[in-house]
């Protein structure tokens, strides 16, 4: 046998024993798992608009596996929920961190009470509108039309609250406090 063919036979055998434990190895899931992050709402303060908030929530929690929306007790809430006659509306201080207004004139105009605290919900955990008129989009607000029932946020909308649960906003903006006046205002 030629020296060449017996370099290309070892390059061969070498590089083959190198791979498979690689391969084999490997587990199925080789995905960290993420622990939950939990987020706690008072919505004691919004009135009508309880069991609406409530189920805002759970529609956040289960499109978003990673975050879980809890009823606040004993004061540990980040997110706080309160109601008036004007339109909905978000002041963010921060990924979860936020104070959301509950108002009237939206559910006046024909909008469902759920979608709109899911919304609310929504810039709480950093979206803002999009305005796209599309009910499958959560953050489309007022765009959509009233008929609109849907609380459940589209794929995207949930990816992009998956990745803002895994890491924190950069410093510039979490001292920014920004405030959507939501798309419920012409």
């Amino acid at each position: 046998m030629s020296f060449r063919k017996i370099m290309a036979a070892l390059s061969v055998a070498f590089g083959v024993a190198f791979l498979v434990p690689t391969v084999t190895t490997a587990p199925a899931s080789a995905a960290a798992p993420v622990a939950v992050r939990t987020i706690y709402y008072d919505a004691s303060m919004s009135q009508e608009f309880k069991a609406a908030v409530d189920e805002g929530a759970a529609a956040w929690n289960k499109a978003v596996p990673i975050i879980e929306l809890k009823p606040a007790t004993a004061g540990q809430a980040t997110i706080r929920i309160t109601a008036d006659d004007g339109w909905p509306r978000t002041y963010m201080q921060g990924f979860g961190r936020a104070d959301i207004v509950m108002g009237r004139q939206a559910v006046q105009d024909g909008f469902y009470p759920p979608r709109i605290a899911a919304h609310e919900l929504g810039h709480a955990l950093g979206l803002p509108d999009n305005r796209n008129g599309r009910c499958d989009y959560l953050m489309s607000g007022h765009s959509s039309p009233t008929s609109c029932q849907v609380t459940a946020p589209h794929q995207t909308e949930a990816d992009q609250v998956r990745r803002n649960a895994g890491g924190r906003l950069p410093a510039a903006l979490a001292a920014k406090q920004a405030q959507y006046a939501d798309c419920f205002v012409f």
